[in-house]
């Protein structure tokens, strides 16, 4: 109950409504088309979990950066060169329903825009896929290797007018579905961070389940804003090298 009064101040009704529906059911939903069978594992449970650092600043600041000015362009490319990363990054936000949307491919990464934008001095929520499959062959997804980010590794996430954000990971952290503390990792903060969120732990298979089953955790990677400028490259083409698709 803590944990909600904390974070229906910090959202409102509104948004408060959309983490819910965020937690219990986009995440969920990035399970879509998943293969179910790719996460052999790291032990002998087929748990591939990674906790590491902490969750990020919730409260008080804990850096001081010098930015650019903010952008409002829409958010272009999501490049993680430690895990092979150089994706395409996608607007997306809640339907009719406030059921949130999903990449309809394994390719995509989702910036939801009742998030902040990076720049912009708080928290910018992106979203992936594990696994997939295409032609009923499981294929990985672009967030598949996120539990294997650590402490300090360098996301960068470029915008369409060319302005490019770094962010220094702080924490790695394995969130069952089940906690209601995962809430607070998508909402407003007093620093620019980026909160990274895809499914991770183990396969459960329920032939209730009209995605054939589910996973049991989500895999949450949150990092700050360390710093960033103007990109004269062109950014609407990957880069060679350690793309993935």
């Amino acid at each position: 109950m803590r944990s909600l009064r904390r974070i229906r101040a910090a959202l409102g009704p509104r948004r408060l409504v959309l983490a819910t529906v965020l937690l219990v059911v986009s995440l969920g939903l990035l399970a879509a088309g998943v293969a179910g069978m790719l996460l052999t594992g790291d032990g002998d449970d087929g748990t591939k979990l990674t906790n590491e650092g902490v969750p990020g600043p919730i409260g008080t600041p804990t850096t001081s950066v010098s930015a650019p000015p903010a952008s409002n362009a829409p958010v272009a490319r999501l490049i993680i060169e430690k895990i092979g990363v150089d994706a395409p990054v996608i607007t997306l936000g809640v339907d009719e329903n406030f059921i949130p949307e999903v990449p309809d491919n394994p390719n995509d990464v989702a910036w939801y825009n009742w998030s902040a934008l990076p720049g912009h001095g708080s928290n910018a929520v992106l979203a992936g896929h594990f696994d997939w499959t295409v032609n009923g062959q499981p294929v990985i997804g672009v967030f598949y290797y996120l539990a294997d980010l650590s402490v300090g590794d360098i996301i960068e996430v470029k915008l369409e007018d060319g302005t490019d954000y770094k962010y220094s990971v702080v924490g790695n952290l394995a969130v069952p579905n089940d906690d209601q503390r995962a809430m607070e990792l998508m909402a407003p903060t007093p620093t620019d961070m980026v909160t990274l969120i895809t499914c991770g732990g183990v396969w459960t298979p329920d032939p209730n389940n009209p995605l054939g089953g589910e996973y049991t955790h989500r895999q949450v990677v949150r990092a700050e804003l360390i710093g960033g400028g103007p990109d004269e490259g062109n950014i609407g083409e990957p880069r060679q090298e350690g793309s993935q698709g």
